[in-house]
Formats: structure tokens, sequence, C-alpha cells
């Protein structure tokens, strides 16, 4: 459990934070691990907002204190930015939250890569045959370590 509210003395965000963080942890599904949530990732009023804002305004701040202080600033700005690209991350994240612990009976977990790794890499007697008839017949492409003509690659999203 987090320590007491009155150990953090004058700072109540991080008190707040710490309630919080105890209402996740205390989430007995994923409807109320959702609502725990959303106070962090509320995209107006919650605490992730908030401490985007509180960031934003200190590297403005440091401008306005001292001009010479540029890398500072931009430092808070760099942080405020990070933050903002951990909301984006997490801006959908409430559908998927509440479903959360909501599996089925029924369910069996999907198949990994792993388990299907070596049936996929193997060949098929007709595929080998024709690698043979082929290989005697017409110069073929280099082959991977995976006995596979190398593909080209297409950019990830």
């Amino acid at each position: 459990m987090s320590p007491p509210v009155q150990a953090l003395g004058p700072y109540a965000a991080g008190a707040e934070l710490l309630s919080i963080t105890d209402q996740i942890r205390a989430a007995e599904d994923g409807a109320s691990l959702q609502r725990a949530v959303d106070h962090l990732l509320h995209p107006e009023h919650g605490a992730l907002e908030r401490v985007r804002e509180a960031l934003e305004a200190a590297g403005e701040q440091v401008n306005d204190l001292d001009d010479d202080a540029y890398a500072l600033a931009d430092r808070f700005g760099f942080a405020s930015e990070f933050v903002s690209s951990a909301q984006s991350e997490l801006i959908d994240s409430e559908a998927e939250l509440r479903r959360v612990g909501a599996a089925s009976t029924s369910y069996s977990p999907a198949p990994t890569v792993r388990d299907h790794r070596g049936a996929a890499l193997a060949t098929s007697p007709a595929a080998n045959q024709a690698k043979v008839s082929s290989a005697s017949s017409s110069p073929s492409a280099p082959c991977s370590a995976t006995g596979h003509p190398p593909r080209a690659s297409t950019p990830r999203r």
C-alpha cells in the first residue's frame, strides 16, 4: 500500500496520485479498473493532461524568467511532449480496459508464433520436388538460411 497522505506533506498532487494508484491496484474487474485509470487518462481532466500542462507552463515560465535558460525550457517542453505521447498511446484504451478479466471460460489462448514456426518453415514433398526440378532447369534466386528466397522488406507502421 501507499504511504499515508500525511507523509507527503505539501505534495497534494502526489497524494492524489497515490490514491488513484491504490484504486487501480484494488480494481476487481475491468470496469472498475477503467474507472480508476480514467482519473489518469481523461483527455481534459485527467492527471496526465494536468502534468502535461504543468510541464509546458514550467518551460514557458523558465523562458519568461531567463532568456538564457533556453536549454532548461526545452527540457520541460520535451517532457511535456513525452506525456502527450503517452496520452496518445492510451487514448482508446477505455473499452479494452472494461473487457480485462471478462474472458469467457471457453477461451483458449491463441497459438503463438513459436508453436507454428516448424510448420511454417517445413516444405511439402511437392514443393521439394518442384525445387529439385526447377533448380536443374533454370537459375534460381539466392536462398536465405531458412531455404526460402529473400523477400523485399515492406515498411511497418
